[in-house]
């Protein structure tokens, strides 16, 4: 499977091992308050193939001319959306990884501006001062296993025969850890900040700039376990 995500204008593109068409039933659209759903919720709506396809033909209407749409040379879509349609969609460990990669894996200038833009949402929100700081001290082993995956996955290129092979374990498991450092990170978040402010920030700020598409349907069971931390 194929599966795309972007934000901001920035295309992001991951090989998922898993998928499957689900026969889920259908259920009612886009909630106004998306941070208040479930993961069974999101997990029902997302894997679920009529509406998938319902959301593919909506995208195509609506997007037909639009500097969003992807590549047209790239696989169809089995399904697509973005976050001013269907912020619900996302789960929450995805919207979590592309704030923080927004927020921290840039140049310190960048980041700054990534800070200083979400200066107003921060404050309406009602989060403290040192929001950012606090944020990063929670994320930090997870912003260290980002880069830690970054540089495997760049060595790989350069390796050939078994030590290629011993790379891929290596970042086979570093994913895991990934996996693991970023569900406790948000945790952390939320335990801090609050569950359901921090919720309202990610689905209210983040991820109604992100988009995603996939040329598969998701198996359930893979959107779960990486919710879950890979446990």
């Amino acid at each position: 499977m194929t599966e795309w995500v972007r934000c901001r204008g920035v295309l992001y593109g991951a090989w998922l091992l898993t998928t499957a068409l689900s026969a889920s039933p259908v259920v009612a659209q886009s909630p106004t308050e998306p941070w208040t759903l479930s993961v069974e919720e999101r997990i029902t709506r997302r894997t679920n193939a009529e509406l998938a396809q319902k959301r593919v033909r909506d995208g195509l209407r609506i997007q037909a001319t639009s500097a969003r749409s992807l590549d047209p040379a790239s696989r169809p879509f089995v399904d697509a959306f973005d976050g001013r349609s269907h912020p619900e969609l996302f789960l929450p460990h995805e919207v979590f990884d592309e704030l923080v990669k927004l927020a921290f894996s840039g140049s310190p200038r960048s980041s700054q501006i990534i800070h200083d833009g979400f200066k107003h949402d921060v404050s309406r929100l009602g989060f403290p001062a040192d929001f950012w700081e606090r944020l990063y001290s929670l994320s930090a082993l997870y912003i260290a296993d980002l880069g830690d995956l970054s540089a495997l996955a760049a060595g790989i290129q350069k390796q050939t025969g078994r030590g290629r092979e011993r790379a891929q374990e290596r970042l086979t498991a570093k994913q895991v850890d990934l996996c693991r450092s970023r569900a406790e990170a948000l945790e952390a978040a939320r335990r801090e900040f609050g569950r359901e402010r921090f919720d309202r920030f990610l689905y209210e700020v983040i991820a109604v700039n992100m988009f995603y598409g996939a040329d598969r349907l998701p198996y359930p069971e893979s959107l779960r376990t990486a919710e879950g931390g890979c446990r």
